[in-house]
């Protein structure tokens, strides 16, 4: 981890993301897959152990010239040369176990140090933070579907 950085446990990050308000320092990112457009939030959490950073991001397609989301995604990208390697229609902690493949379990990965990046500022309440997150899922419909994800590039 770097120095001056505040650890968050990974099992309680996404939540905290998804009722804050603060804006991303960092551009969100487009990329054509699949006959779409993938949408990655400039927010993200890192997690050293795997190297990888994890984002919210929505797969879209174009309607009358403005991005139209169909699927909440969580997207995975190396943290070194920010390679795309996985998506899938869960949660933050299912989607690194699924990537994995069961090297260790749901309830470790929870206990994982990250580092949340992207965001100007942290706001400290209680035990945990408010930060900046991309937004709520625009389907509205606030779920996520069981999908086996998408691998691409290393593991």
């Amino acid at each position: 981890m770097e120095k001056n950085v505040t650890e968050y446990q990974f099992g309680t990050i996404e939540v905290i993301l998804w009722n804050s308000g603060a804006e991303p320092t960092e551009p969100d990112r487009t990329a054509e897959m699949d006959g779409g457009i993938l949408l990655t939030s400039g927010i993200h959490v890192y997690l050293p152990r795997f190297e990888i950073n994890v984002h919210e991001g929505f797969f879209c397609h174009m309607e009358d010239g403005q991005l139209e989301p169909l699927h909440f995604l969580t997207v995975i990208y190396d943290r070194t040369d920010k390679e795309f390697l996985y998506d899938a229609e869960e949660n933050f902690v299912d989607t690194v176990h699924q990537w994995l493949k069961g090297k260790c379990t749901p309830e470790q990965l929870e206990q994982e140090p990250s580092e949340v990046k992207g965001i100007g500022e942290e706001f400290i309440h209680g035990k945990g933070i408010q930060t900046g997150g991309s937004g709520r899922n625009p389907v509205g419909d606030g779920t996520a579907c069981r999908s086996a994800g998408r691998h691409h590039g290393k593991r």
